[in-house]
């Protein structure tokens, strides 16, 4: 896709550098882009490097079902939030092993690098994602409760909170012309406990012309890494909504925040540059496995069509 290497590269050749907390600096436009695609031209899945398909709609099933269990997601070949984890959930846990480890090293305290490295251990190995996106989509304002023996039951059963994606589904085939089909992972009520605050902070459908288009709005945007998930789930997600209500899949844009280049990343931002865009493949999501959107699988839930593609970038995710 044109449009996204063309960000890509005005982020290489024009961005500033920029610290962050990661502590990896960044090249970046602080001003920010956008991204439009008119979906007839071919699913948005990039091709200047091999993506991951499955990996990338398990999370979208999991956004959509409201799921905060990581191991949920790995069970499923999801591995997109394996460093993360619920503060909550893991610090305790952490304080208790650095105290150990300390005590049977007869040493005050361990250094530095030991506890950053104890730190992620810990993380790595707690399931509770706490609150995130898909929490926030389904039950919106519900006390987040973890339950490690039903961690899917993540919400007060006596107040689960508001469902935004049911009642965007709701409103628009009561009134297809409704500008309030908005559904916000933003709560900053809920931040403290969720594995990462939302980079993809909301997203919106509009009706026209017997067609749906989606915009989503992000705040911190990864161009070699996340933003191409994005644009693929948040492509998927648009079929999804286009077939619930019984439209065409038109437009898909993304209002992109702080679009950054991690510095570690610029080897490989090159050399995808360097490359030629394929064409886009096609997407189809198929009538036999379809029961709603709210209860759609990636296991069945989709059939991609002619991916071509380079062959894989790796690159390692800013902590």
């Amino acid at each position: 896709m044109k449009q996204y290497l063309d960000i890509l590269d005005n982020c290489l050749t024009n961005g500033t550098k920029s610290d962050n907390r990661t502590g990896i600096p960044t090249i970046r436009i602080p001003w920010g882009a956008t991204f439009t695609h008119d979906m007839k031209d071919g699913f948005p899945l990039i091709t200047t490097k091999k993506m991951p398909p499955k990996t990338i709609f398990v999370e979208l099933e999991g956004f959509i079902k409201g799921i905060t269990d990581k191991q949920w997601y790995q069970d499923r070949g999801c591995h997109i939030w394996d460093e993360w984890a619920n503060i909550d959930a893991w610090k305790p846990v952490f304080e208790h092993k650095k105290m150990e480890e300390a005590r049977k090293l007869g040493a005050k305290a361990l250094t530095a690098d030991r506890e950053k490295e104890l730190q992620n251990e810990t993380m790595n190995e707690t399931r509770d994602l706490g609150p995130i996106y898909g929490y926030q989509w389904r039950h919106f304002g519900s006390p987040y409760k973890w339950n490690p023996d039903n961690p899917t039951e993540n919400y007060d059963l006596k107040n689960p909170g508001f469902d935004q994606v049911k009642n965007v589904i709701e409103t628009a085939k009561k009134n297809p012309n409704d500008r309030r089909l908005i559904v916000s992972a933003w709560n900053p009520l809920a931040q403290p406990k969720m594995a990462l605050p939302p980079c993809h902070y909301s997203w919106q459908i509009l009706i026209h012309d017997n067609k749906v288009n989606l915009i989503w709005n992000q705040r911190s945007c990864d161009m070699f890494l996340g933003v191409p998930f994005n644009i693929a789930s948040y492509a998927m997600l648009l079929l999804l909504l286009a077939k619930e209500l019984g439209y065409e899949p038109g437009v898909l844009r993304g209002n992109l925040g702080d679009v950054h280049i991690y510095e570690n990343h610029i080897p490989q931002v090159k050399e995808q540059l360097k490359r030629e865009p394929h064409k886009l493949p096609t997407m189809e999501i198929p009538n036999e496995n379809w029961n709603g959107i709210l209860n759609w699988t990636a296991k069945d839930g989709y059939k991609l069509k002619d991916y071509i593609c380079h062959e894989k970038l790796q690159g390692d995710v800013a902590r």
